[in-house]
Parts: structure tokens; sequence; C-alpha cells
């Protein structure tokens, strides 16, 4: 109640300072593109950095026809957000996600979810287009998902990122969550004149340096610099260019990558399924990384304009992005190996007799290269009317060979085998010099085994190794997309009725392919022992006290290879390799027509979208081929094809000069993940000669569902926007609804499983399914105060901007506990669905000097759902993240600058359990410094 009272107590403040200064307070100057000039407002108050990127935000909010979030390019650079990504993570119901595989880093956000839902349901355009993307990198179920992977692109290239939360005709149809539209700077803004701006800066990472050295510091250079030209300044050219590079290393304490704890009964015997037996979880390992990053991202945008005449302009804009990641992994594995029984148990500890140690490097080369091409055009023919043209065709890849090898104790090698085609794994041997008593006494768990024993380097031997020419993996994906529009009294200040139709067509191809062959030493090998191939290391396990080992990678890529092939089998790996490569082709047929009517105050427009899909895949599948008497691998085609009427109408009233009110109703799609359809099937197992033995535990399945329809989202929106004209703020709030049918997720059985002529009892077989229903519901607000100077002069200077979205989520998951009965649950949010978002922005611009402080919270949410075990579902932990920086403006086209980010060097972690307060993975987030100098003349 306390708060309800203080909350009314400000808005009436506000409210009532906005009524005694609107007499004497001129009208807000529109926004202008961004760039560092002064701007006069608010008496003496100049308007630059955050005060103008912000303006320009209350604009672009005020004259769209749907409800929509803007972030500026000034507030994307004067943060230390290196990417697209982490910038979007300020917008109100926008939350990022990192890396969800078991293989890569979570330091860097990856991926943005709009509303409650993942980046395959959102649609992202450069300028309106769609773009390509070679997908969220995934070792479980390959790289190559629908959404834009938005940390590819670099910040530099946008003027404004546009969040579209209400659909409507005219917009690309998959769009459940919302659509993000990358808009770039046009040459005529601010009357075509020159402008240029550079930046250089150094940067470095608080974590750098381990368990081996990196180079350090890294650096940042960007550049963006337009100008018009001709007789009559007629035509215009920009071009945008950006390198950085920056190292780091990500410390991580986990426990196994699936099912993660077991439970046993009151004699310590292993239960299965979810039975939680005495109720005391028992990680079932203990696992550190340490992952050394070298990140370079290089971009480069060109744009071409010219205004032919008065009614008709044309543009070409080209992109070309490289995203690279050079990642170096090393880990320690402490494992009790026979996990079926538990000794001397309590609620946080027990003993297990025996163990052992692996030790493991990976080199993982990720490059990402993404390349557009589009032009255009805009024909006026009369008052109101205007008829566009858009094209655009862009390509992504992604390729990622990867080294690796990985050392354990005490191995027994099998004999030699007379083929590489049905291999044979070694035995991994628990001991008692491993033997240990776990603790979970707290969220990290210790396996404190003998310091002695795991220091004694001459009891491990390669286990196997995986050779970078031997296992990559690829993705690619080709958009080549073109729409014609043609409308009547769309603009903002045009009035009375008008309409709109248009065409669009998109010929959508991703592909993704991966090759691996494992080499495991058999009885013929030489010692390959890892004393010979361990280098420096000031890594220390932190919960271990124990000091990491580090390979040294050249080291062991000579030991490996140096040993003759016939010293290796080689172990099946031919279903891995081929039944997960797919190629997937869309073809997209759509066209709109809506009519509007636009008054004084009253904006309606009312539409529909018709959407024609018709999408094939080509998965590898393997099969015995009786007249060979062997497996073979043939294509497996498959197709489906949609088609859907969806409506939309979005109401705009401007119900006074301050406030603006907003409604939307809709019906829109999210097509199903392109790897989602691939008829394939991956097998893995714990341990490789688990392979063959119907017992095994730890086997998981991975297989396609060309079945999979698509999702349908049926939407309902609220909006008010109160402007602030004395604080030169915004006030605004907005609720929505969305009930979504065909819910698509991951459904994770855990049944038994035949394959290659061996049924698995204990498989987890995991594939793309549609849920019964689900449903997510919000409330956002969000407030900026661009100075305070209204509750007193002295403040005139400061300013804050917030924002703070409550989402509420249902999902019904289906599941079958035996193989004659289905069953379902309900959980209470969707897949990647936080419960809340929460940003605070403090800032201080007076003179040439400019601090702010941002603060970013996001609640608990959902990463995956494992459908019939509910207390194995992982959770990503709440998080919270403040960055500062500062800007000095030593004369009118000279800034120093300084950035720090994640202040608190908080970490990202997920957890999983009955409770959901078990530890799955907990990664560290570096602090990064950037200071440099920004040179912007005045033309």
């Amino acid at each position: 109640m306390t708060i309800i009272v203080r909350a009314s107590t400000a808005l009436a403040l506000i409210l009532g300072a906005q009524a005694a200064f609107a007499q004497t307070q001129p009208p807000a100057a529109p926004a202008q593109d961004d760039a560092d000039a002064p701007r006069h407002a608010e008496g003496n108050i100049v308007v630059t950095g955050i005060r103008r990127a912000n303006a320009a935000a209350i604009e672009s909010k005020r004259r769209a026809t749907n409800i929509v979030d803007v972030v500026s390019a000034t507030d994307v650079r004067a943060l230390p957000d290196t990417t697209i990504v982490e910038a979007l993570r300020r917008v109100p119901g926008l939350s990022v996600l990192p890396a969800t595989d078991n293989e890569h880093p979570r330091d860097e956000a990856a991926t943005p979810v709009l509303r409650g839902l993942g980046p395959s349901y959102n649609n992202v355009t450069i300028d309106g287009l769609t773009i390509a993307s070679p997908g969220t990198p995934n070792g479980t179920l390959g790289s190559i998902t629908r959404g834009v992977r938005l940390d590819i692109l670099p910040a530099s290239m946008v003027s404004e990122i546009q969040v579209v939360k209400t659909f409507s005709a005219d917009l690309d149809p998959n769009a459940t969550g919302g659509a993000i539209n990358l808009k770039t700077r046009s040459a005529f803004a601010q009357g075509g004149k020159p402008f240029f701006t550079m930046e250089a800066s150094l940067g470095h990472a608080g974590d750098t340096g381990k368990p081996r050295d990196q180079r350090d510091p890294g650096y940042r250079l960007i550049a963006t610099g337009s100008t018009t030209f001709g007789a009559a300044h007629q035509f215009g050219a920009t071009l945008s260019a950006n390198y950085q590079t920056l190292s780091s290393y990500t410390e991580t304490h986990m426990t196994t990558d699936t099912v993660h704890y077991g439970f046993y009964d009151a004699k310590g015997v292993l239960q299965s399924g979810s039975n939680l037996g005495n109720g005391y979880a028992v990680p079932q390992q203990d696992k550190y990384w340490y992952v050394m990053n070298r990140r370079d991202r290089f971009g480069i945008t060109g744009k071409l304009e010219a205004r032919v005449s008065d009614g008709f302009d044309v543009f070409a804009t080209g992109g070309y992005y490289v995203f690279r990641d050079n990642m170096e992994r090393n880990e320690i594995i402490i494992d009790p190996r026979n996990r079926n029984r538990v000794f001397n148990q309590t609620a946080t500890s027990g003993s297990y007799p025996g163990g052992d140690v692996e030790v493991g490097y990976a080199n993982q080369i990720t490059t990402a290269r993404t390349r557009v091409g589009q032009a255009g055009f805009n024909w006026r023919p009369g008052a109101g009317q205007l008829l566009s043209g858009r094209a655009s065709i862009s390509n992504a890849t992604y390729v990622e060979p990867i080294f690796m090898v990985k050392y354990a104790t005490n191995i027994t090698r099998p004999a030699a085998v007379a083929t590489t085609t049905t291999g044979s794994g070694a035995t991994i041997n628990a001991t008692g010099d491993y033997a240990f008593t776990y603790d979970t006494s707290a969220l990290d768990q210790r396996f404190p085994i003998s310091a002695a024993a795991y220091n004694a380097v001459g009891n491990y031997s390669l286990l196997y190794w995986r050779p970078a020419s031997d296992y990559v993996r690829r993705a690619g994906n080709r958009i080549a997309t073109g729409r014609l529009d043609y409308g009547l009294n769309q603009g903002f200040d045009d009035r009375g009725a008008g309409f709109a139709i248009g065409l669009s067509y998109t010929d959508d191809r991703p592909r993704f392919d991966i090759r691996r062959t494992e080499y495991q030493p058999n009885a013929t090998a030489p010692g390959l022992k890892i004393a010979d191939v361990l280098g420096p290391s000031n890594a220390i396990m932190p919960y271990l006290g124990l000091n990491l080992f580090a390979i040294d990678p050249a080291k062991a890529r000579a030991q490996v290879e140096a040993a003759p092939r016939s010293a290796y089998n080689a172990t099946d790996q031919l279903s891995f390799s081929n039944q997960d490569d797919f190629t997937h082709r869309e073809k997209l047929f759509g066209a709109y027509a809506l009519m509007s009517w636009r008054g004084e105050r009253l904006n309606v427009q009312a539409g529909l979208h018709y959407d024609d899909t018709t999408q094939s895949t080509v998965g590898r599948q393997r099969q015995y081929d009786k007249a060979r008497a062997a497996y073979v691998y043939v294509d497996r085609p498959t197709g489906s094809a949609y088609h859907y009427l969806l409506p939309s109408t979005v109401l705009t009233f401007h119900a006074t000069p301050t406030i603006d009110l907003r409604a939307g109703a809709s019906r829109m799609l999210g097509r199903p993940p392109y790897d989602a359809y691939a008829a394939r099937t991956s097998i893995s197992f714990v341990n490789p000669n688990d392979q063959g033995n119907p017992d095994a535990v730890g086997v998981t399945v991975t297989i396609g569902n060309p079945d999979i329809r698509p999702r349908l989202s049926n939407n309902l929106d609220l909006a008010a926007d109160l402007r602030i004209a004395p604080f030169d703020g915004q006030l605004s709030l907005a609720a929505f609804n969305k009930r979504i049918e065909n819910e698509i997720f991951t459904l994770t059985n855990v049944t038994p499983f035949t394959f290659d002529g061996t049924t698995y009892a204990n498989a987890a077989v995991s594939t793309p399914a549609n849920a019964a229903g689900a449903r997510v519901r919000g409330l956002e607000g969000s407030l900026i105060l661009n100075t305070l100077r209204p509750v007193a002069p002295v403040l005139a200077g400061f300013g804050i901007a917030g924002n703070v979205a409550l989402l509420r989520g249902r999902l019904t998951v289906p599941y079958s506990p035996s193989a004659t009965t289905v069953a379902s649950r309900t959980l209470d949010r969707l897949v990647g669905q936080p419960d809340y978002t929460a940003n605070v922005t403090v800032f201080y611009n007076t003179g040439g000097l400019e601090l702010r402080a941002a603060y970013n919270r996001q609640g608990r949410a959902l990463r995956t759902v494992i459908s019939n075990i509910s207390w194995q579902d992982l959770y990503w932990a709440p998080r919270s993240q403040v960055d500062l920086s500062a800007t000095y403006r030593v004369n009118p086209a000279v800034s120093l600058i300084g950035q720090v980010g994640n202040v608190t060097h908080h970490r990202i972690t997920s957890l999983t359990g009955p409770g959901v307060n078990l530890l799955k993975d907990s990664y560290s987030v570096p602090t990064t410094f950037w200071l440099g100098l920004r040179v912007t003349p005045k033309f």
C-alpha cells in the first residue's frame, strides 16, 4: 500500500509540474538524427548525448502507428554494449540470452527474447527487409535455428533500433513476440550536412590471462561518415566501419550436461525416472572449465541514395560483417564413474569408493560472415500517394572447426580393430585413489579428491582426440526477398481515409552440415601420457583449491599426430555426421490490404495479411540395405505447406496534446525452427564404450519432426504515452495478452530407443513438438525524465530513465509417462521467458561532461523443459548488471570516453532440481573496461 501511495504522489507531482509549466514552455523541437552537436532546449540546458537519444525515442514513439520502443545510436554507443543484442536488453519487456548449449561460453548475450518469446519468433530486418543469419550456436541440436544472431551485427551500423510490439497487416507475420528493425543512417539526415565521427578505444577484460596468457589490451575502431553531393546535393553517400578485438576468460563450474543429479533410496541405491528416493540430490559430476576467448568483429556498411526528383528517390545498401571467436576450453571432470551406489549418505554428503579424473582441451574457432545487399525506390505520383519497391539478398555462413583431446586416469585400451567404421572404445576404471566424499552444503558442490592422486600425472593418458580437419560444423542461410507496396494517405501528417496494398515474396534456404571423427588409442599405441603435453597454468579451481591442468595445444597436436593411425580405433561417428545434416527451403508469399482513417486526433487501421508458405526439407537417415548387407545413408525428403489469413487492427488516439492512447488486436505466426523439420537421428553416450550396451545410462537422442506446425498467436495490446514537458520526458504504460496455439518446445522423454539393432532402455529422446497451448501476458512501464530541474534548479543537469516489465506465462507440456499413455503438465512460463525485467539509467549532463550509470536485471527464466521429469527442467537464475560510462567534451569536436561493463562481476547461472535451487552450471562474466577518444568534427 505504501508503494502505491508513493507512486501516486510522484505521478501527481509530475502532472502538477506539467500543468504549471504548460503555458511557459515551448514545444519540443523535432528529434534529429544522431550527432554530438549541442542543441538548445529548456532554457540553458544543452541537449546532447543521452538527452538527445531520449528525445529521439520519444518523438519516434509519438509518430509511430504501432506500439514501439526505440534505441538510438547515441544510446547504443554510450554504454559498453558491444553488440546490438546487448543494447536491446534495455528495452522494456525485452531480455537477452546467451548460447544455451553445453559447449560455448555464456559471457556474451546472443539472442533477444521479446515479451517472453525467443529469437525464432521475432522478425529482424534491416531497413524493413529480412536478413539471413547462421542461427544460434547449439552443440546438441546443430547451429542453424530460425532467428537472427544479433551478436554478429555491429552496433555502429545503425542509427536507430526500432522494436515493434504490435502487428499490422503490412509487416512480416512471423513476429509472435514482435519485430526488430535496424534502421541505417541516411546521408540526408540533418538537412544533408556532411557528418563524420570516429572512435578509437583501448579495452581490457578484468578476467584475462588464465590459465595462459592472452593478448591484452584489446582495441575498438569505429567510423561513420556521410555527405551529399551533386549540383543540387541530390546524391548521398554513407559509409560506416568498425573493428573490435578483445580477449577474456570465463571460469565455469557445473555438473553433467544431461540429467545432472541422481536420487537414492535409504540403502544408497540409484533411483530412476522421477523417483526422488530419500530426497537428497547428488550431482553426477564435478566439472570445471576455464574458457579463453578472443573475439574479433569487423563490419562495413555502405549506402548510396539519390533524390532523382521531388517525388522519386532510390537507394542501394551493402554490408559485410564478420564475427570470429577463437575459443580454447580447458576442463577438469571428477566422476565417481559407478553412480549406482552411494555410501554414508546424509542430506549434504555421501561417499564413493572410487572415481576418476578427466582432463580435456578443445579449440573451437567460429567464423560467421553475413553479406547483405539491398535496393529500393520510393515514388510519390500524387498528394498522399506512395509507391515503393524493395529487394534484398543476404547470405550468412558459419564455420566451426574443432580440435579436441581428452585424457583420463587408469584407462584400459582395447585391441586394434581392422576397420575404422566400427571402432572400439577405451574403458575408464574407477580406482580408490580417487575416492571422495562429496559436499553439497552450498550451491556449488565439491568432490574433494586426494591432491596427491590428482597431481600424479603419470596416471593420465589419452582417452580420445578429434582433429579439426575431421570435426567441423558448417551452417548457412541465403534469403532473397522482395516487396512492392502502394499506399494512400499513410503518412503521419496525412489526413482522411486511406488504404495500402502490397505483395511480398521470400526464398529462404538454410543448411547445416557436421562432420566428426573420433580416434581412441588401442593396445598398440604408445604411452600418450598427459605429462608430455602439459603447459603452464595459473588457474585454480575455486571450490577445490587445486591447480587446473592446462594442456599445451601445440604439444598435444604433435603428440597425437606423431602416432600412426593404426594406433587408433576410429569410433563410429557416421550417424552423428550424416543424420544431423539437412537442407531446407521455404517459399513465402504474402499479400496484404488495409484501410485507414487518420484525423487530427484519431487514427484507425484495419487489415488482412495472407500468408502462403511451402517448405521442403532433405535430411539424412541411416537404414539397413539388405542387398548390400550393410547400413547406408539416404536422403529423406519431407515437405509441408500452410496458408493463413491473419487479421489486425491498430487504433491510435491523441487524447490531448500530451497524451496518446493505442490499442491493437492481431493474429500472428511463429514459424518452426529450421532444424525442427529435419528427419534426423543423432545419439550420444557418456562413455563411447556404452554404445551397444542396452542398459547404458546417460544416452541422449535428438530427432527431428517433419510434421511440426507453426505457432499461432492471438494478441491484444494497450498502451498509453504521457509527455511530461517540464521534465522533457515521457511516461509510458503498456499491457498485452498473447494466446498461443501450437507452442513449440523440445519434448524429452526417457523411453526405450532402438538404434543399430540395440534398444537402449534409458535413452533420453528429445524432439521438437507442439504443446497443447500457451499464453503470455504482461505489463510494461517506462519513464524518461531528461532533466530534474522542476524538482530543484540545482538538479537541472540530472536525469533518469527506467522501465519495468512484469510477465506471466503458461505452457502446457504433453509427455508420455509410458509407452501407452499420454499426460501433460503446466508450467508457469514459456521457454526463455523471465518473470520480470527492469532497467534504470541515471545520468548527469552539464557543459562537456556526461556521466551515466545503468542497471539491468532479469528475473528467473525457463531455459529447457524436460517434459516427463519436471525436476530436471533448467532455469536461468535472476541476474543483475551495472554499467558505467563517462564522456568529456574537450572541445566541440573531440571527446574522451570511458566505459565499464558488468561492474559487479555478476555471473550467469542455471538452476535445476525439485526446488529449482541446484546448480546446473555457473559462468563468470568479466568486467570490461574501455578508454578512448571520439572525434566528431563540425562542418
